[in-house]
């Protein structure tokens, strides 16, 4: 337990500092840092980081896929998502004895949705400054207190399994708890955020996504452990003691932030 509210502390003080610099290219280097080690813990998980090669071209197009250099000049993405296929079908064919096809196509899935997900948050500097800030904290607490909440529900009133085959630990009650919890602790981020700010919160856009996007981060959560159950592995990663990796702490969330991006667009929290 110490170790883990220690990795947990120190990467709230790195996420901090990096939201400090939120206008900055240091934000934008922290994206492509993190899609890159997202991206290299499935390939490890698959079993191809061996290959030097193969691990090389998906973490240059990792990073490249999170830049706003890809968003900016997006009638040449089709392209370059295409370019990018063609180069994982070489690798497999090159070497078809050590690459195989489901692998690979585990590896492409990751390296062109992973990144694009966390590029969001260099979207978000669209609204300005402020509004970006609310809208990345929102993300994040939708998907962490979701979890929280979920936890120690589930470990007081928790009895009926949610679902035992992918994550024994989880229970129904616990879920619920979660979702609950979640839209009590973020209606009260908001409202902190509106008095600190002076900026006004749309309460109905908030309090109908709220549930929806706590729903999300427990999909993603699932998702993301199913994967785990097939490949046999416990984490994806160890770059976070006693949290596991990127993909271990970002799973929910990467289900959340897209979601609320859409939602954002056509129902505005501020």
């Amino acid at each position: 337990m110490k170790t883990r509210i220690i990795s947990a502390v120190v990467a709230l003080v790195i996420l901090a500092a990096v939201l400090l610099l939120f206008e900055t290219p240091v934000l934008d280097v922290a994206i492509a840092l993190v899609s890159v080690i997202a991206v290299y813990e499935v390939i490890n998980a698959v079993g191809l980081a061996k290959n030097r090669g193969f691990l090389a071209v998906c973490a240059v197009f990792a990073a490249f896929f999170s830049s706003t250099y890809y968003q900016t000049f997006s009638s040449i993405a089709s392209f370059v998502d295409y370019v990018f296929a063609g180069i994982i079908l070489l690798f497999v064919l090159a070497d078809k004895d050590n690459i195989k096809f489901n692998d690979a196509a585990a590896a492409f899935f990751a390296v062109i949705i992973i990144p694009k997900i966390f590029s969001m948050i260099l979207l978000f500097r669209n609204y300005g400054s402020t509004i970006a800030y609310f809208l990345v904290m929102l993300s994040l607490a939708v998907a962490w207190f979701n979890d929280t909440c979920a936890y120690f529900s589930g470990y007081f009133f928790g009895k009926r399994k949610l679902c035992p085959e992918i994550s024994p630990k989880k229970t129904v009650e616990g879920a619920i708890g979660g979702v609950f919890g979640d839209v009590i602790l973020c209606c009260a981020f908001a409202l902190i955020f509106g008095m600190v700010t002076g900026y006004s919160v749309n309460w109905v856009n908030l309090v109908i996504f709220l549930p929806v996007g706590a729903v999300a981060a427990i999909l993603g959560d699932l998702c993301f452990s199913a994967i785990k159950r097939q490949l046999n592995i416990k984490d994806y990663g160890n770059i976070m003691p006693g949290h596991g990796g990127v993909l271990d702490r970002f799973d929910s969330w990467l289900f959340v932030v897209p979601l609320l991006y859409m939602w954002n667009i056509y129902f505005p929290f501020i």
